[in-house]
């Protein structure tokens, strides 16, 4: 039987341990000199398995004496088909915009920090969702990182989502009572949205959804474990103009969001013998 096989067959013996929770989130995995007592094999080949386990995000490493533990899985709904559309349900009386209500409302404990709120050059894929003159045209980022938790469940909070708004630098300017809201470093809710306060109303939507690596910045945010991937969601938002005034992309873990969309589909009307053939 060759290494690989050997760290295989161990790899697929954990990893159905986990999946039949014999260990369960939180509990500490045998360390790699117990696994190699237990099944006679040598460091390198039980740390290839571990390290497999580690890398799909099934366990994680505490470091020093805490070792390798069984990873809490994060299943965190998105209502993507309700965000933004219809009554924009904002709440400044409590300050919680739309997604903070609706991850409370799904029994998360949430929390958004605003990380910074920046003029920057516009990166290509920016300039091309916003219509921008070119790669590198000015354009304000403000960036939210999004963290839940379950503390009844032992779930500690952690980076859910990063969320980036771009917009022209004339609507992020743009004034209400003296300040401007978009480049405020605090979390703002305003009735309506943002946008729609600034006199932006956003009529058509187009989203954009795609999976790919993380950046290491991304990673780093996130806590991610290696070889975990992102999903992007980019939301543009086009006024009664035609204009695009912004563009909100999310930022996902992989292993920790789920996106859902709830579509109506438009009544067909069936043709009838009166109907040009």
């Amino acid at each position: 039987m060759n290494s690989a096989t050997r760290w295989e067959s161990l790899y697929e013996d954990l990893r159905s341990r986990l999946e039949r929770q014999e260990l369960k989130a939180g509990d500490r995995l045998p360390s790699e000199r117990e696994l190699m007592a237990q099944t006679g094999l040598s460091r390198n080949t039980v740390r290839a398995a571990v390290s497999r386990l580690e890398h799909e995000g099934l366990i994680e490493d505490l470091g020093g004496s805490r070792g390798r533990v069984v990873s809490q899985r994060m299943r965190i709904s998105f209502d993507m088909s309700k965000f933004e559309l219809g009554a924009y349900t904002d709440d400044p009386a409590n300050g919680k915009d739309q997604w903070l209500a609706g991850v409370e409302a799904a029994g998360w404990t949430g929390r958004q920090i605003v990380v910074d709120v920046t003029e920057l050059p516009a990166p290509e894929q920016v300039a091309d969702f916003l219509q921008l003159d070119a790669p590198g045209t000015p354009a304000v980022r403000r960036r939210r990182l999004r963290l839940v938790s379950k503390p009844g469940e032992g779930i500690p909070e952690r980076v859910a989502m990063i969320a980036d708004t771009w917009t022209p630098p004339d609507i992020a300017y743009k004034l209400i009572d003296g300040r401007a809201p978009l480049m405020n470093p605090g979390d703002t809710t305003l009735p309506g949205g943002i946008y729609y306060a600034l006199g932006f109303r956003q009529v058509r939507f187009i989203d954009n959804i795609e999976v790919r690596m993380p950046t290491a910045e991304e990673a780093d945010l996130m806590s991610l474990s290696p070889g975990t991937a992102v999903g992007q969601h980019a939301r543009i938002g086009i006024d009664e103009a035609g204009r695009r005034v912004r563009v909100l992309i999310h930022i996902w873990a992989g292993d920790r969001q789920v996106i859902t969309y709830d579509l109506p589909v438009p009544e067909r009307r069936l043709p009838t013998n009166g109907d040009a053939q």
